[in-house]
Protein backbone atom coordinates (compact mmCIF):
# COMPACT_ATOMS: atom_id res chain seq x y z
CA UNK A 1 0.00 0.00 0.00
CA UNK A 2 1.25 3.49 -0.87
CA UNK A 3 1.18 6.25 1.71
CA UNK A 4 1.25 9.99 1.18
CA UNK A 5 4.57 11.03 2.74
CA UNK A 6 4.78 14.38 0.96
CA UNK A 7 5.27 17.67 2.72
CA UNK A 8 4.92 21.32 1.74
CA UNK A 9 7.44 23.85 3.10
CA UNK A 10 7.32 27.66 2.75
CA UNK A 11 10.27 29.92 1.90
CA UNK A 12 10.33 33.70 1.48
CA UNK A 13 13.08 34.80 -0.88
CA UNK A 14 15.53 37.04 0.97
CA UNK A 15 17.62 39.77 -0.62
CA UNK A 16 20.76 37.62 -0.35
CA UNK A 17 18.96 34.75 -2.14
CA UNK A 18 18.28 36.90 -5.20
CA UNK A 19 20.62 37.72 -8.07
CA UNK A 20 21.50 41.10 -9.59
CA UNK A 21 18.14 41.06 -11.43
CA UNK A 22 16.23 40.53 -8.19
CA UNK A 23 15.32 36.94 -9.14
CA UNK A 24 15.87 33.84 -6.99
CA UNK A 25 19.33 32.49 -7.76
CA UNK A 26 20.02 28.85 -8.56
CA UNK A 27 22.15 28.40 -5.46
CA UNK A 28 19.25 29.49 -3.23
CA UNK A 29 16.90 27.17 -5.11
CA UNK A 30 19.15 24.20 -4.29
CA UNK A 31 19.29 25.27 -0.64
CA UNK A 32 15.47 25.34 -0.52
CA UNK A 33 15.37 21.84 -2.03
CA UNK A 34 17.94 20.59 0.45
CA UNK A 35 16.16 22.06 3.46
CA UNK A 36 12.81 20.64 2.30
CA UNK A 37 14.32 17.19 1.78
CA UNK A 38 15.91 17.30 5.23
CA UNK A 39 12.63 18.30 6.89
CA UNK A 40 10.51 15.81 4.96
CA UNK A 41 12.91 12.96 5.77
CA UNK A 42 12.75 14.02 9.44
CA UNK A 43 8.94 14.16 9.34
CA UNK A 44 8.88 10.63 7.92
CA UNK A 45 11.32 9.15 10.42
CA UNK A 46 14.43 8.67 8.28
CA UNK A 47 16.19 12.01 8.55
CA UNK A 48 19.62 13.13 9.72
CA UNK A 49 19.08 12.12 13.35
CA UNK A 50 17.92 8.59 12.48
CA UNK A 51 20.84 7.94 10.13
CA UNK A 52 23.26 9.42 12.66
CA UNK A 53 22.27 6.62 15.05
CA UNK A 54 22.81 4.14 12.20
CA UNK A 55 26.31 5.53 11.54
CA UNK A 56 25.26 6.67 8.07
CA UNK A 57 24.31 9.80 6.17
CA UNK A 58 22.43 10.91 3.06
CA UNK A 59 24.39 11.99 -0.04
CA UNK A 60 22.82 13.72 -3.03
CA UNK A 61 23.97 12.12 -6.30
CA UNK A 62 21.87 13.55 -9.14
CA UNK A 63 19.41 16.40 -9.68
CA UNK A 64 17.45 17.64 -12.66
CA UNK A 65 15.33 20.78 -12.48
CA UNK A 66 13.04 22.31 -15.10
CA UNK A 67 11.98 25.84 -14.29
CA UNK A 68 9.46 27.99 -16.18
CA UNK A 69 9.62 31.25 -14.26
CA UNK A 70 12.02 32.56 -11.67
CA UNK A 71 10.36 34.10 -8.58
CA UNK A 72 11.59 37.44 -7.23
CA UNK A 73 12.96 38.86 -4.03
CA UNK A 74 10.21 38.96 -1.34
CA UNK A 75 8.07 36.34 -3.11
CA UNK A 76 6.89 33.48 -0.90
CA UNK A 77 7.21 30.09 -2.53
CA UNK A 78 6.31 26.59 -1.35
CA UNK A 79 8.33 23.45 -1.98
CA UNK A 80 6.34 20.23 -2.14
CA UNK A 81 8.53 17.13 -1.87
CA UNK A 82 8.03 13.41 -1.45
CA UNK A 83 10.12 10.21 -1.39
CA UNK A 84 9.61 7.88 -4.34
CA UNK A 85 10.09 4.13 -4.65
CA UNK A 86 13.82 3.34 -4.49
CA UNK A 87 15.84 2.32 -7.56
CA UNK A 88 18.40 -0.21 -6.33
CA UNK A 89 20.81 1.59 -3.99
CA UNK A 90 19.34 4.96 -4.92
CA UNK A 91 16.56 6.65 -2.98
CA UNK A 92 14.51 8.85 -5.30
CA UNK A 93 12.94 12.16 -4.26
CA UNK A 94 10.86 14.56 -6.36
CA UNK A 95 9.80 18.17 -5.83
CA UNK A 96 7.43 20.79 -7.13
CA UNK A 97 8.12 24.46 -6.45
CA UNK A 98 4.90 26.44 -6.19
CA UNK A 99 4.16 30.17 -6.40
CA UNK A 100 0.64 31.65 -6.36
CA UNK A 101 -0.77 28.11 -6.36
CA UNK A 102 0.97 27.26 -9.64
CA UNK A 103 3.86 24.86 -10.18
CA UNK A 104 6.70 26.82 -11.80
CA UNK A 105 9.50 24.29 -11.32
CA UNK A 106 9.69 20.49 -11.24
CA UNK A 107 12.61 18.53 -9.85
CA UNK A 108 13.85 14.95 -9.70
CA UNK A 109 16.72 13.77 -7.49
CA UNK A 110 18.53 10.64 -6.35
CA UNK A 111 20.34 9.98 -3.07
CA UNK A 112 22.61 7.36 -1.55
CA UNK A 113 22.97 6.33 2.08
CA UNK A 114 26.71 6.10 2.86
CA UNK A 115 28.33 4.38 5.81
CA UNK A 116 30.28 6.91 7.89
CA UNK A 117 33.26 4.62 8.38
CA UNK A 118 33.65 2.93 5.01
CA UNK A 119 32.10 5.71 2.86
CA UNK A 120 30.46 2.89 0.92
CA UNK A 121 26.76 2.82 -0.07
CA UNK A 122 24.35 0.89 2.13
CA UNK A 123 21.18 -0.76 0.90
CA UNK A 124 17.93 1.09 1.47
CA UNK A 125 16.43 -2.21 2.67
CA UNK A 126 18.89 -2.20 5.60
CA UNK A 127 16.85 0.51 7.31
CA UNK A 128 13.50 0.65 9.06
CA UNK A 129 11.68 2.50 6.30
CA UNK A 130 10.27 0.50 3.42
CA UNK A 131 10.43 2.24 0.06
CA UNK A 132 7.60 0.01 -1.16
CA UNK A 133 5.27 2.22 0.87
CA UNK A 134 6.31 5.32 -1.06
CA UNK A 135 4.37 6.80 -3.93
CA UNK A 136 5.80 6.58 -7.42
CA UNK A 137 4.35 9.94 -8.44
CA UNK A 138 6.81 11.72 -10.74
CA UNK A 139 7.35 15.45 -10.92
CA UNK A 140 9.11 15.10 -14.29
CA UNK A 141 8.75 12.92 -17.34
CA UNK A 142 12.53 12.89 -17.75
CA UNK A 143 14.63 10.31 -15.93
CA UNK A 144 17.82 11.06 -14.04
CA UNK A 145 20.79 10.16 -16.20
CA UNK A 146 24.53 10.45 -16.56
CA UNK A 147 25.49 13.75 -18.16
CA UNK A 148 27.68 13.17 -21.21
CA UNK A 149 30.88 15.11 -21.91
CA UNK A 150 31.74 16.72 -25.25
CA UNK A 151 35.14 16.11 -26.83
CA UNK A 152 36.39 19.62 -26.11
CA UNK A 153 36.24 21.44 -22.78
CA UNK A 154 37.86 24.78 -21.98
CA UNK A 155 38.80 26.16 -18.58
CA UNK A 156 36.55 28.97 -17.36
CA UNK A 157 37.60 29.48 -13.76
CA UNK A 158 39.94 28.29 -11.01
CA UNK A 159 39.17 28.49 -7.30
CA UNK A 160 39.92 27.14 -3.85
CA UNK A 161 37.66 25.74 -1.12
CA UNK A 162 37.41 28.07 1.88
CA UNK A 163 35.96 27.44 5.33
CA UNK A 164 32.73 29.28 4.39
CA UNK A 165 32.12 26.58 1.74
CA UNK A 166 32.02 23.77 4.34
CA UNK A 167 28.69 22.64 5.82
CA UNK A 168 27.69 20.80 9.02
CA UNK A 169 28.69 17.45 7.49
CA UNK A 170 32.27 18.66 7.10
CA UNK A 171 32.31 18.86 3.30
CA UNK A 172 31.32 21.27 0.53
CA UNK A 173 27.56 21.71 0.37
CA UNK A 174 25.92 20.59 -2.90
CA UNK A 175 24.47 24.07 -3.46
CA UNK A 176 27.98 25.53 -3.37
CA UNK A 177 29.01 23.51 -6.44
CA UNK A 178 25.97 24.97 -8.19
CA UNK A 179 27.07 28.46 -7.18
CA UNK A 180 30.55 27.91 -8.62
CA UNK A 181 29.10 26.67 -11.90
CA UNK A 182 26.67 29.60 -12.06
CA UNK A 183 29.49 32.08 -11.42
CA UNK A 184 31.58 30.59 -14.23
CA UNK A 185 28.64 30.43 -16.65
CA UNK A 186 27.86 34.11 -16.23
CA UNK A 187 30.95 34.87 -18.32
CA UNK A 188 29.29 33.05 -21.25
CA UNK A 189 25.53 33.46 -20.88
CA UNK A 190 23.59 35.63 -18.43
CA UNK A 191 20.13 34.51 -19.56
CA UNK A 192 17.70 32.67 -17.28
CA UNK A 193 18.28 28.93 -17.07
CA UNK A 194 15.35 26.73 -18.13
CA UNK A 195 16.82 23.32 -17.28
CA UNK A 196 19.73 22.35 -15.05
CA UNK A 197 21.01 18.83 -14.44
CA UNK A 198 23.98 17.87 -12.25
CA UNK A 199 25.80 14.64 -11.35
CA UNK A 200 27.78 14.69 -8.09
CA UNK A 201 30.73 12.31 -8.34
CA UNK A 202 33.30 13.16 -5.65
CA UNK A 203 33.56 15.71 -2.88
CA UNK A 204 35.95 18.56 -2.25
CA UNK A 205 37.39 19.37 1.16
CA UNK A 206 38.84 22.44 2.84
CA UNK A 207 41.77 24.03 0.93
CA UNK A 208 41.26 21.86 -2.15
CA UNK A 209 41.92 23.68 -5.42
CA UNK A 210 39.81 23.08 -8.51
CA UNK A 211 38.87 24.37 -11.96
CA UNK A 212 35.57 24.78 -13.81
CA UNK A 213 35.48 23.66 -17.45
CA UNK A 214 32.89 24.37 -20.14
CA UNK A 215 31.86 22.59 -23.32
CA UNK A 216 28.92 22.53 -25.72
CA UNK A 217 26.86 19.53 -26.69
CA UNK A 218 23.63 19.41 -28.73
CA UNK A 219 23.14 23.13 -28.22
CA UNK A 220 23.44 22.89 -24.43
CA UNK A 221 26.26 23.87 -22.12
CA UNK A 222 28.17 21.21 -20.21
CA UNK A 223 30.13 22.25 -17.11
CA UNK A 224 32.62 20.12 -15.21
CA UNK A 225 34.46 20.73 -11.94
CA UNK A 226 37.86 19.02 -11.77
CA UNK A 227 40.23 18.96 -8.80
CA UNK A 228 43.87 20.02 -8.96
CA UNK A 229 44.69 16.28 -8.92
CA UNK A 230 42.66 15.94 -12.14
CA UNK A 231 39.80 14.07 -10.46
CA UNK A 232 36.27 14.79 -11.65
CA UNK A 233 34.09 16.24 -8.90
CA UNK A 234 30.81 16.88 -10.73
CA UNK A 235 29.38 17.61 -14.15
CA UNK A 236 26.27 19.49 -15.19
CA UNK A 237 24.09 20.20 -18.22
CA UNK A 238 22.51 23.61 -18.70
CA UNK A 239 19.75 24.62 -21.10
CA UNK A 240 18.69 28.23 -21.62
Amino acid sequence: MEYDKSGIYPFKIKSYEADYNGKMNLNACFLFLQESAWQNALDNGFGYEYLEKENAYWVLTRVIIQIENWPKWKDEIHVRTWPRTADGLFALRDYQIIFNNEVFASVGSSWLVLDKDTKRPRRISDFIFSSSEFTNEKALNKSLSKVGLPNEMKKLDSRKVYISDIDVNGHVNNATYVKWISDALYQINANEIKEFEINFIRELMLDDEFSVYLGNQNGEYICQIVSQENKEICRSRIKY
